[in-house]
């Protein structure tokens, strides 16, 4: 009797970590590279562990695929975003989004021209790939895109920092992804347990020990954060541009609020890996695998 549930309670806890695990959404994410020829190399070998491995249901990329010094010294060509793309998909069974960053476009001396080959050789990343749920694309700016997985919304915008090459543009874009997450909060709401927003740019500024909206990001931290509050419900705010890592809750109003800062992508910093269990009252947790011999390329 004793054996027979000894058995019972096994198959119960296995049935009950399996519930768990299928509850639980696993991505990965990294930005800021490649910017070196060694960058490519651990970029290619990341992608090559990833779907070794199969942990992560997708892949996000925040953006800046080229340094800033290439954008400003005008040395992007066309077959550059085009390698890029072949990077982030030759040899991967995973998804794979990507949000614009501002080395790419907007700091180049001729952002039109950048856009452009942004547009052709990136937008719609996903496409790519065969992916098991629907993703949606604003209209009026068919890079940010949102889609929903395991209970949880996912946002990416196209917000990016560096020079303010057209103040209209900049503040019609501000408004515009703000638009694009207000509309997704309010459509799902009712339906998933967290929402993650993926964007390139750092808005956050710390002084004196107070965080506060860097100048130009002002109107759209406000809104932003007033959107994340009237939510109600835990939301990730991940962005790259900083290249060092960041855990923080930055909005007073929101505290439902979490931001992280990815490090740069490198031989040293391999992708971060995310779960969210979304039935949780901390759903987010992280792990940077920089103790795992497995992802280091070196």
């Amino acid at each position: 009797m004793l054996r027979i549930f000894s058995i019972f309670l096994a198959t119960l806890t296995l049935k009950t970590i399996a519930a768990e695990q299928a509850d639980s959404l696993v991505f990965s994410a990294m930005g800021c590279g490649p910017y070196t020829a060694e960058d490519v190399q651990a970029i290619a070998y990341y992608i090559r562990e990833e779907n070794r491995s199969k942990d992560s249901e997708f892949l996000v990329h925040l953006g800046d695929i080229n340094s800033g010094d290439m954008a400003r010294k005008g040395k992007l060509t066309e077959e550059y975003y085009a390698s890029i793309r072949k990077l982030l998909t030759e040899n991967n069974k995973i998804p794979t989004y990507i949000v614009p960053g501002d080395n790419e476009w907007n700091d180049r001396p001729d952002p039109e021209m950048g856009w452009k080959h942004w547009t052709r050789h990136l937008g719609n990343l996903e496409n790519n790939f065969k992916v098991k749920w629907k993703t949606e694309r604003q209209k009026i700016r068919p890079e940010n895109f949102s889609f929903v997985r395991k209970g949880v919304l996912f946002i990416g915008i196209n917000l990016v920092g560096g020079r303010i090459h057209d103040k209209e543009e900049w503040a019609r874009r501000f408004n515009e992804n703000n638009d694009w997450i207000e509309m997704q909060f309010m459509t799902h709401r009712q339906l998933v347990s967290a929402a993650v927003v993926c964007c390139q740019a750092n808005p956050i500024s710390k002084s004196k020990g107070k965080m506060d909206a860097k100048k130009p990001f002002t109107p759209f931290y406000n809104r932003f954060g007033k959107l994340g509050a009237k939510f109600a419900k835990p939301v990730l705010f991940l962005h790259a541009d900083g290249h060092q890592w960041i855990v923080d809750q930055p909005w007073e109003n929101a505290p439902n609020i979490t931001r992280i800062q990815l490090d740069r992508v490198n031989a040293s910093f391999p992708p971060a890996q995310f779960t969210i269990k979304p039935s949780t009252e901390k759903p987010f947790s992280f792990d940077r695998r920089l103790q795992k011999p497995e992802w280091n390329p070196q």
